[in-house]
Formats: structure tokens, C-alpha cells, sequence
């Protein structure tokens, strides 16, 4: 990541990381006593199947971690950058389409949560798209500079600015109150 780029997104909260880790631990502990049980009942074969579960289950588990752990989002020169388990997708916001999803108070009861809260990148040579949440880990919403950051790097394009530069200028001036 360059200097000047703006992080839109740091993943989950330490607190969150800790009791990951913890809850990773206590499933591979979990499964590994059940394919020692599995596998001392049955035999050869029943340790070859209790070890193939536990490694599938690790693998699933710790690939779930890996993808807590790493994700980040951040833009630099009108690119937003999304962090993933095992690699960086890049998007050139000018170029991409980008569909803004809203959220309605009715949808939320707790508080309400309208306006953005999140965005699908899809770049036109590609068949599926990404979605970014426009929250932060705590569910609160980005601060305004961030929307206008995006604002302008989607109205890079040439022609007038399309109609997701504009709602997430709306968002920018719409303010926290209309966040969380």
C-alpha cells in the first residue's frame, strides 16, 4: 500500500481477532479429539477417516481465519484495493461499474442504519463483482472524507458523473446521524 492511500476498511477489531483465534483453536482441539476417537474405534481405517476430517476441517477453519485477519480495503490514485485471504483485487473505480446498496431503517430495529452502506465493484472484463462494506468494523459508517474520496475517484470517467459518484456525495453531506 502507497503512502497516500486512504483505508476504507481495516477489517475486524482486535477484540474480534483474539476471539477468533480462540474459537480456531478450541474447533481444531474439538476435532482433533474426535478423529483420535473416531480413529481408535475403527482401526486403520478409522484413523485414515478421522485424520481427513480433522485436516478438513483445519483447512476450512484456518482458511476462514486467514480471510478475518488479512482483509483490508483501501484506495490509492482512484484504485480501490481489496485485501483478501491470499491475494490483492484491484479495481479501477473510473472504469468499473459500481452499484451503491442502501440500507432502510425498517431493515435495522437496534438503531437506525440508512444511507450506503456498501458498494459492488464490478470491472467490465470480469463476470462476478466484489462487494465492500462502507462500515467500519464497528458498524459505524466511513467518515465523509472517505465517500468523497470514492465520489472522485469514480467520477474520474469522462462524460458527467454517474449516478454512484452522486449517491455517495449524498452520503458524504448526509453526515453520522444518518449512519449509526
Amino acid at each position: 500500500m502507497e503512502d497516500g492511500a486512504t483505508w476504507l476498511d481495516i477489517g475486524v477489531t482486535t477484540t474480534m481477532k483474539i476471539e477468533a483465534v480462540a474459537l480456531t483453536a478450541f474447533l481444531l482441539a474439538v476435532f482433533g479429539w474426535l478423529a483420535a476417537g473416531l480413529g481408535g474405534g475403527f482401526g486403520p481405517a478409522g484413523w485414515t477417516v478421522g485424520l481427513v476430517l480433522f485436516a478438513t476441517v483445519a483447512g476450512l477453519v484456518i482458511t476462514a481465519a486467514i480471510r478475518t485477519f488479512r482483509y483490508r480495503v483501501w484506495l490509492e490514485d482512484g484504485t480501490l484495493a481489496v485485501q483478501q485471504a491470499f491475494r490483492v483485487c484491484r479495481f479501477d473505480l473510473a472504469q468499473a461499474d459500481v452499484v451503491l446498496q442502501w440500507a432502510e431503517a425498517q431493515e435495522n430495529p437496534s438503531g437506525p442504519q440508512t444511507g450506503v452502506t456498501a458498494m459492488v465493484v464490478r470491472d467490465p472484463g470480469r463476470k462476478r463483482g466484489l462487494r465492500v462494506r462502507l462500515l467500519d468494523s464497528r458498524n459505524r459508517r466511513i467518515p465523509p472524507a472517505q465517500f468523497l474520496a470514492l465520489a472522485d475517484a469514480i467520477a474520474g470517467r469522462d462524460g458527467p458523473p454517474p449516478l454512484s459518484a452522486l449517491g455517495l456525495r449524498d452520503a458524504a453531506s448526509a453526515g453520522p446521524s444518518a449512519g449509526a
